[in-house]
């Protein structure tokens, strides 16, 4: 469940858009950047989510040398607060994005595929855990409706990506001037 949720709100700040130089490709990631991001969802029972409600504010910053994306949150699931960070690169050499998220409390990092697809307009993050032993596939998908808005679904597959099922679903609206 804590991968879970963390997968989906980690997406939330969430590539055959290849870019031919390193600028316009690090450039799709500006999509988070500026204002103040504030969202809400709905998880369901499902056999890798339990039925819960989630909410966030994240704030999206250029690193100094406008290489990385860092996204703060301040995420409440069930009631519960959580700090995440989560980092976002493009690697010209490979035209390949890259996730990465850090949790308070958690020793290692986790990153995730992430694919930009549809001129910037949609954003997959997945990754493949093992669970009881088995392969389980996890995507969440951000797709955004102009520059404020975002809607966001989670999904696991036990099929390697035959059919999905949903665990979740919210919306993210950018306040801007929100600090």
């Amino acid at each position: 469940m804590k991968v879970l949720v963390r997968f989906a709100f980690v997406a939330l700040v969430s590539v055959s858009a290849w870019a031919a130089d390193a600028a316009a490709g690090a450039d799709l990631l500006n999509r988070w950047v500026g204002g103040k991001w504030v969202g809400s969802g709905q998880f369901v029972d499902s056999a890798y989510s339990k039925a819960n409600t989630a909410s966030a504010t994240t704030r999206c910053a250029w690193s100094p040398d406008h290489v990385f994306v860092v996204c703060d949150q301040d995420i409440v699931f069930g009631g519960q607060p959580m700090r995440e960070l989560s980092i976002y690169g493009f690697a010209p050499k490979t035209g390949k994005y890259y996730f990465y998220g850090i949790s308070v409390g958690e020793e290692k990092a986790r990153n995730t595929a992430l694919d930009i697809t549809d001129n910037g307009q949609r954003w997959i993050y997945s990754s493949t855990n093992e669970i009881q032993g088995k392969p389980v596939q996890f995507r969440t998908t951000n797709q955004f409706h102009g520059n404020d808005n975002v809607e966001w679904w989670t999904e696991f597959s036990t099929d390697d990506g035959k059919t999905w099922t949903k665990t979740g679903s919210g919306k993210e609206t950018r306040e801007k001037g929100g600090n």
